[in-house]
């Protein structure tokens, strides 16, 4: 669930120390975008789905998590065109494979980085 290139490569564009705090921020940042996600579902804010989604994709591949980006990357096209029924159901499966992709990359963070 975690691709280890892109990790490698972000250890390379920064350091191995600041992995950690990364990863963390992310994490926090991105269940916040979660819940935003959430509540735009419940209102069918389609506008602040598709910023929510576009921005959970982006942070989510900075840091090798590919299937969640996929998945937000989908729905955030769903948006673009007007296909407001299938960006909600598959915004339904988001918040399980968001915390899922958490535990995954927590998991790699505890092996720890090295430059």
């Amino acid at each position: 669930m975690v691709d280890e290139l892109i990790l490698q490569q972000m250890v390379k564009d920064t350091c191995a120390e600041i992995m950690p705090t990364l990863i963390d921020h992310y994490i926090e940042e991105s269940r916040e975008r979660v819940e935003k996600i959430k509540q735009a579902l419940e209102t069918r804010n389609i506008n602040t789905l598709e910023f929510e989604v576009h921005t959970l994709g982006s942070s989510a591949l900075t840091l090798g998590n590919r299937t969640l980006s996929r998945h937000a990357r989908t729905i955030e096209k769903h948006c673009m065109e007007g296909e407001t029924q299938q960006a909600l159901l598959l915004c339904q499966s988001l918040p399980q494979l968001a915390e899922n992709s958490f535990i995954a990359l927590n998991q790699r963070k505890e092996q720890g980085f090295e430059d």
